[in-house]
């Protein structure tokens, strides 16, 4: 009863302070952690006491522990304790023995060097000191199995006779049966036999934490309890002589060594990632950085660089709060940028803002499946020497016209004219065929792609500036002298030989980003195309697959390792064995 009360004091004494010192304890979840633990006990008392025995000797325990954390560096640490102590002196001057039941309960305080140790470790060492109460029942083993007591002799042995009894001769030597049957205090061990058996006891510790996850810890213990009796074992300065013999007992208080290991559960909560950083963010936003100097403001758009999400915004931009441009409309792209800043439907804008219409998404489909190349754009080329003079012809026929940039959607048609060429100027992309210094010429290719389905061919003239311009009928030309003869009438006959007339083409090779136009010097008639993201270079322009067969190989000993044959006929992209050239279609250095 008067334990219970003890600890009920202690239990109420510590809430009141942990009530009292909330208000000053850090930020923290401060729930309980609980542990179990087994451990050995060794006892310094009467019994063996100038051999100090090891510790971790065969008496064992075990604990359970409640902790509870009142700061970061200071725990209260209740515990229980129950085990057996059994101590065995056998000596010339004396034979005792014992053996108690212990069971302790007590409350210390926790240190953890938290002052002194990094944030994040896996080891936390701690010391302990406090008070507990202790209870024993010490018992003595005197008596064999018959009852008959136990004759300890001279010579090591034990009989059932004294040493010094008449009849010794005819003693026998007898076992010891270790059946603790004597209580001390019944027994009159002492001159009481009323002394308590318990006492108070100051248990001073020492130990370290590792941490095994994130709320699981291994613990290391050892804790010296100094007691204030002298009865654990059963001796002290009162006990008979009879049972002492030719020692004494030592005239201290007893006490005992608990050296252990446990298993503990920290029922504090382990904040999330979330979480980390929303304190993280608060402790950011208690912070006046202004006061602190702080201010620097790169891109002068009103937000310090410190909170600035967008750093480099441009001047004279407006921004939102985090220093980022307005995006109005949301689809990913800044006012500034946005080529339609209120676009009805973000995300299917493409990257210039522009909402992508049924139109615009078919194309791009187009682009993205094309084999033929229809959608392709011829690109501007020079890939001759800029040291070389090119020469240059007054007449060409132009077959269409389109916005720079706009892709041709007779491309197809258009690679099937031989002598295709293309004429960036004044905004515009010309697609011309022929090049001519003859006007009459000029006017019998004009008639012939106008029978074609080139409906809108018509004959370009060079000024003096160097730009091409529409030829004016009729009149004499003022260089050459020679007359305009009008229009031409084209035979039939010529018309139906070219619905068959096939253009050979050799591909060199499809690239990702336009290579350097050094490796491109000087070779004959190159077209290139863009369709997607690649490039495709096409050489020459051929009549017969023979010649192309015989510049493909000359393009391939060149080192356009991947160059192939390609074929157009009637102004569409056929394949080569559509224009009786399967007998050598598998020839890897001819045909593809």
């Amino acid at each position: 009863m008067k334990a219970l009360l003890f600890f009920c004091s202690i239990f109420l004494l510590t809430s009141s302070l942990w009530s009292q010192s909330d208000s000053a304890a850090f930020e923290a979840d401060n729930s309980p952690i609980i542990g179990v633990g087994i451990n050995t006990i060794g006892f310094y008392g009467d019994l063996n006491d100038a051999d100090y025995p090891t510790p971790f000797g065969g008496n064992f325990g075990f604990d359970v522990f409640l902790i509870q954390p009142i700061t970061d560096f200071l725990n209260v640490h209740f515990h229980l304790t129950a085990g057996k102590i059994r101590e065995e002196e056998r000596s010339v001057q004396r034979n005792l023995n014992f053996t108690t039941d212990v069971f302790l309960g007590g409350i210390m305080a926790e240190y953890n060097f938290n002052h002194f140790m990094p944030e994040y470790r896996r080891v936390t060492p701690f010391v302990t000191a406090g008070v507990e109460f202790v209870r024993f029942n010490p018992k003595t083993d005197l008596q064999g199995f018959g009852g008959e007591p136990y004759n300890y002799w001279s010579d090591g042995t034990i009989r059932n006779l004294p040493e010094n009894s008449p009849n010794a001769d005819d003693a026998v030597i007898v076992q010891r049966d270790y059946s603790y049957e004597t209580d001390m205090r019944d027994g009159r061990f002492n001159n009481s036999n009323t002394y308590q058996e318990s006492s108070l006891s100051i248990p001073i510790g020492i130990g370290f934490d590792m941490h095994l996850a994130d709320q699981i810890n291994f613990r290391f213990y050892s804790t010296l309890h100094f007691t204030f009796t002298d009865y654990m074992d059963g001796i002290s300065r009162s006990t008979k002589d009879e049972y002492l013999g030719d020692r004494s007992a030592n005239g201290r208080n007893d006490l005992f060594l608990t050296s252990g290991v446990a298993l503990s559960y920290d029922f504090r909560k382990i904040p999330s990632d979330k979480e980390y950083n929303d304190r993280e963010k608060e402790i950011e936003e208690d912070i006046d950085y202004l006061a602190l100097g702080y201010s620097e403001d790169q891109d002068q758009d009103g937000v310090i660089d410190l909170i600035d999400n967008c750093p480099t915004t441009p001047l004279d931009v407006k921004v939102d709060s985090l220093g980022c441009a307005i995006d109005s409309d949301g689809d990913g792209i800044p006012d500034y940028k946005d080529d339609e800043v209120n676009t009805e439907f973000p995300d299917y804008a493409n990257s210039k803002g522009v909402e992508l219409t049924d139109q615009m998404i078919y194309e791009s489909f187009l682009r993205y499946k094309d084999s033929t190349r229809e959608l392709t754009e011829v690109i501007e080329r020079n890939f001759t020497a800029s040291n070389k003079k090119t020469k240059t012809y007054r007449y060409r026929i132009q077959v269409g016209e389109y916005q720079v940039g706009e892709v041709p959607k007779d491309m197809s048609e258009l690679l099937g004219l031989g002598d295709l060429a293309k004429i960036d100027q004044d905004g515009k992309t010309l697609y011309t065929a022929g090049k001519y210094n003859s006007l009459n010429e000029a006017r019998k290719r004009e008639a012939q792609l106008k029978a074609e389905g080139f409906t809108k061919a018509l004959i370009l003239e060079r000024n003096s500036r160097g730009k091409y311009v529409p030829h004016m009928t009729g009149g004499v030309d003022l260089v050459t002298g020679e007359k305009d003869s009008g229009p031409i009438v084209v035979n039939p006959e010529d018309l139906a030989a070219h619905e068959n007339e096939v253009v050979f083409r050799v591909q060199l090779g499809a690239f990702k980003s336009k290579p350097t136009t050094d490796k491109y010097n000087a070779i004959p008639q190159l077209i290139v195309t863009r369709a997607g993201e690649f490039y495709r270079y096409m050489s020459g322009a051929f009549d017969n697959f023979e010649d192309a067969a015989a510049h493909k190989v000359k393009m391939v000993t060149e080192g356009y390792k991947g160059a192939f044959i390609v074929a157009y006929k009637g102004g569409k992209r056929v394949s080569l064995q559509e224009v009786g050239v399967e007998s050598i279609s598998s020839d890897p250095i001819i045909g593809k």
